[in-house]
């Protein structure tokens, strides 16, 4: 099948300038008054890594008697950097560190000035910096219509992308319908295919191995290898009349899946029955994420009053509970999350969300949100997917083609096709980063060709 492809090289390789930075501990902890201890007291303590970014780690302080309140000392290489009360677990962050350097971390139990407990000694080596510098190739494929949702990425020979495709193949019974709605790159080329039948349209892919993988056009189909099956949630009574369906999916493999949409509708499917879950919302769910199989999260708004929210839900111990939510297009304030929430992924102790007013940060176990400021790398405020691999190497979409990416340090707008395509703007949807590659996908407005972009480094 014909496509056509360009080559982009738009990034230029900059140095990284590494400025020395004098370290800055904080402490994530209720804070307690000094009282004289006693010597008798248990002075068994425990040092453990909570977690390592670029310029940051996080230590867990464990003292075996967590009734006993203590003075702790902190030391970095044998200096110490920090002296405080405490009285049973703690976390602490250690801040202005060097990317990839080790640091060897020893905790004290004190009695005035004298150290009468000892904690293991910790090495902890912080990550290193991610490189910007990518090149870029774009395909656009179909036409009448055609746009791409999402994109899963296995390796650079295979590539799996779903939403609808209208190709002028002489072999169909061709009217400008849609006749395809995946494509599979197996490293020379783009073969179509086609779940069910023609007029489908899929939302979202999820890939397991060759043998196993899921896609949903608000109906969830799943390959076996074989054949696609088609589970119709409604016709099963799984979903009801009012109930909405369910476009977005994530799972820890195919006995373990989640399916989120419209109405506010989730639904579990455990390899042998589909339940309906109760998330105490109706608003659209447009993206699940999760870190395991005990931490779950699903954003999503509607745009039909202003009276239905905006909504991060959270799964943890078999129930979703409301984390955040907010009602309309609301400005964005350094200390509130609001706007539309339309992505979310999560790595080690951090939730990334996306809304329409910027991007946000939550540190999972303290809590605290944290408004990430793009202004510096001129990110248009808008709805957009965030994805990512690591604390150095995160990636977020504008719903027209602008990608910037954080590699542990500092962000950059590696990629802006609002620029390149101004009489025929870019819609971006679809995101998915695999080592040193990043895809996105949508369509071309006007030409109405599907689009995909690769990226690598």
């Amino acid at each position: 099948m014909p496509y056509n492809r360009r080559i982009i090289n738009l990034v230029t390789i900059n140095e990284l300038i590494m400025k020395k930075a004098f370290p800055v501990l904080l402490l994530f902890s209720a804070c307690f008054l000094f009282e004289e201890e006693d010597e008798n007291q248990n002075t068994n303590l425990t040092l453990s890594e909570g977690a390592i970014g670029v310029t940051t780690v996080r230590l867990h302080v464990e003292p075996e008697d967590s009734l006993a309140q203590f003075t702790f000392e902190l030391t970095r290489d044998d200096s110490t950097v920090q002296t405080l009360s405490l009285q049973s677990d703690t976390l602490i962050k250690d801040t202005g560190l060097n990317p990839n350097t080790s640091y060897t971390y020893t905790g004290y139990w004190m009695d005035g000035t004298k150290r009468i407990g000892e904690s293991n000694t910790l090495t902890l080596t912080t990550m290193d910096t991610t490189s910007h510098n990518f090149t870029w190739e774009m395909d656009t494929l179909g036409e009448g219509g055609s746009y791409l949702n999402d994109v899963w990425i296995v390796d650079e020979n295979d590539i799996w992308v779903v939403g609808a495709l209208s190709i002028d193949d002489s072999t169909l019974d061709y009217r400008g319908d849609i006749n395809y709605n995946i494509a599979h790159w197996n490293g020379e080329e783009w073969i179509y295919q086609l779940v069910f039948h023609s007029g489908v349209t899929l939302s979202s892919i999820y890939y397991f191995n060759e043998n196993d993988i899921w896609v949903s056009s608000g109906i969830p189909y799943h390959w076996n290898g074989e054949v696609w099956t088609m589970y119709h949630l409604w016709n099963m009574d799984v979903l009801g009349p009012d109930d909405g369906n369910v476009t977005q999916l994530w799972g820890t493999s195919s006995s373990n899946m989640y399916f989120a949409g419209g109405k506010g509708s989730i639904v579990h499917y455990d390899g042998n029955e589909f339940v309906k879950m109760e998330s105490g919302t109706d608003a659209v769910l447009r993206d699940i994420c999760g870190k395991n199989a005990d931490n779950i999260w699903v954003s999503g708004f509607s745009l039909v009053t202003s009276s239905e929210p905006s909504i991060i839900l959270s799964y943890s111990k078999n129930s979703w509970e409301i984390l955040h939510q907010s009602f309309g297009y609301n400005p964005v304030l350094d200390d509130s999350l609001s706007s539309y929430m339309y992505s979310n992924w999560s790595y080690g102790d951090t939730l990334y969300i996306s809304c329409a007013g910027g991007l946000w940060k939550e540190h999972i176990i303290d809590g605290g949100w944290c408004f990430v400021s793009l202004d510096s790398v001129g990110m248009e405020t808008n709805i957009s997917k965030v994805r990512g691999t690591g604390y150095n190497d995160v990636f977020w979409l504008s719903a027209w083609g602008e990608l910037v990416h954080y590699n542990g340090k500092d962000w950059k707008m590696v990629l802006d096709l609002s620029k390149i395509y101004t009489e025929f703007p870019i819609s971006s949807r679809g995101l998915s980063v695999k080592e040193n590659m990043v895809v996105f996908v949508g369509n071309i407005n006007l030409l109405e060709h599907a689009l995909i972009v690769r990226g690598y480094r």
